[in-house]
């Protein structure tokens, strides 16, 4: 029984092992894929500022212009 025990005890501990060594590739998959998520979301980021920067310029313009236009119509 003592043998019993014990060959059950050391498939439960393989066992063990083998879900431990499964549960850290899918941590080490997890971390890669957040890395890359991380570089994604800063370049969407970056994108998204140089997006509103331009925006803005072109308001700006936009809205110089329509006041020039608004001067001369004032000055005919």
């Amino acid at each position: 029984m003592n043998n019993e025990l014990l060959h059950h005890l050391e498939q439960r501990i393989n066992q063990a092992v083998e879900e431990i060594n499964t549960l850290r590739g899918q941590i080490s998959d997890l971390e890669m894929k957040n890395y890359e998520l991380s570089e994604e979301k800063a370049e969407l980021e970056a994108k998204l500022a140089q997006n509103s920067e331009q925006q803005t310029n072109w308001e700006n313009s936009l809205n110089g212009m329509l006041a020039r236009l608004d001067q001369l119509d004032k000055h005919q």
